[in-house]
């Protein structure tokens, strides 16, 4: 499978809608965890638009703290990019 550019995060993450995610694997190189980028549900003032998790695999990615947190999804797309990262079917 291909790597996954910036460019294509960054469209993917754009497009979300409230409550669906995004899931890649990073590849073995950069330790092959999962990472989940998904819209903040919360709606309070002085939160972040995106939140991403990084972990062995998605559910213990998920029952961390987000690794990141962005307005802007050049900053969070640039981590899983810069790592070859694959969607995860």
């Amino acid at each position: 499978m291909a790597t996954v550019s910036k460019k294509e995060i960054i469209q993917r993450m754009e497009a979300l809608k409230e409550g669906a995610l995004l899931s890649l694997r990073l590849g073995e190189t950069y330790g092959g965890g999962a990472v989940i980028i998904e819209l903040n549900p919360s709606k309070e003032k002085g939160q972040k638009k995106y939140l991403m998790w990084w972990g062995d695999n998605e559910t213990k990615a998920r029952s961390k703290d987000p690794f990141m947190s962005s307005d802007k999804a050049k900053t969070i797309a640039d981590w899983p990019a810069t790592r070859m990262a694959e969607w995860i079917a």
